[in-house]
């Protein structure tokens, strides 16, 4: 277990995941064979690790915390030194991640193809579907749809 994922195990992160996405935990506990005490216990453990890794993560980026949502694996906040918002999420599939408002020259960036993927997993993961061919619109305008779409959450 490590900060990117949340220091979470494989059976937690599973387990968070569906909750995450509005399964009631009579449900996980049946899909997964155990008793629904079980699955509040994992959901409760996971919740306060991933906090924990969304602060960490904060910490480490400088970045002054203005709201944090362990069940959603969300934290938002403002970095001084970018002077821009911030967003740090947590998902089963992408672990830790730190996203930081600006208007980037995608297409002259080395990094592109890996931001790309690396939002639309989390707009897959958060069920955000903007565009209908989000595979070609450009990292900072999936960055932004995804700022906003976690800011109205």
């Amino acid at each position: 277990m490590s900060l990117s994922s949340g220091y979470l195990t494989p059976k937690q992160a599973r387990i968070w995941d569906f909750k995450r996405r509005g399964i009631q935990e009579a449900s996980i506990a049946r899909r997964l064979k155990v008793t629904r005490q079980t699955i509040h216990k994992a959901v409760d453990g996971a919740n306060n690790k991933i906090g924990q890794a969304l602060m960490e993560t904060a910490k480490l980026h400088r970045i002054k915390i203005t709201n944090i949502d362990a069940g959603k694996g969300v934290l938002t906040g403002y970095s001084a030194e970018f002077k821009t918002s911030a967003i740090i999420t947590f998902s089963a599939r992408n672990g830790i991640q730190v996203w930081y408002k600006h208007e980037g020259d995608c297409n002259n960036c080395e990094h592109m193809n890996n931001c790309r993927k690396a939002l639309l997993i989390e707009m897959e993961d958060r069920e955000i579907t903007p565009f209908p061919k989000m595979e070609s619109i450009s990292p900072s305008k999936l960055a932004e749809t995804l700022f906003k779409a976690i800011a109205e959450e």
